[in-house]
């Protein structure tokens, strides 16, 4: 039952990627959209599980929690930015 609640996550967090990075009126410039990208390609290997990933298959979680951390810095610089006119 987690393995299947792990998969809908991931297929979930995948799918959100890909659209706010295909998106035309979200504005992630290169670190969003780098960031975005990893998380989703992540996503994609936690749901495939493929052996010809070797390392990555094994490792996923671990890439996708550093991704989902360089994306939770960036939303935090963007909410910064938008709410408080980029002042220190």
């Amino acid at each position: 039952m987690i393995q299947l609640i792990n998969a809908l996550a991931n297929f979930i967090l995948l799918a959100f990627c890909i659209w706010a990075v295909l998106n035309k009126r979200l504005d992630t410039q290169v670190f969003g959209t780098a960031a975005l990208s990893m998380v989703a390609i992540t996503s994609f290997v936690n749901i495939a599980r493929p052996d010809v990933f070797g390392f990555w298959a094994e490792q996923a979680e671990v890439v996708s929690n550093v991704a989902v951390a360089i994306l939770a810095v960036w939303f935090w610089l963007r909410w910064r930015k938008c709410n408080c006119g980029g002042k220190p």
